[in-house]
């Protein structure tokens, strides 16, 4: 599962936002940055995740977000409470 997870973020853009790096995940209505270090630990199992939408305003919200080795997509819940996964994608560099 990690060395899908390695392949997969081998050709994905890294931003810097707020000084520190981020991936930016996306589907047709939204986009997040997501901290690197949480997307990197997605093989260990579903993390929390703090949910940033822009760098003009501080909205962010708590979600989850995991990894589908068989889909090779990350799939992100935009709530805690009401457990809903999405496909979503990283930008590619």
């Amino acid at each position: 599962m990690k060395e899908s997870l390695e392949r997969y973020l081998s050709d994905k853009k890294i931003y810097q936002f707020k000084g520190k790096p981020y991936y930016k995940v996306k589907n047709y209505k939204h986009s997040y940055y997501v901290d690197k270090h949480v997307i990197e630990r997605l093989a260990e199992g579903t993390q929390e995740v703090d949910l940033e939408k822009n760098a003009q305003y501080n909205t962010h919200t708590k979600g989850l977000i995991k990894w589908d080795p068989i889909r090779k997509q990350i799939l992100l819940s935009e709530s805690k409470m009401r457990v809903y996964y999405e496909p979503f994608e990283l930008d590619k560099a």
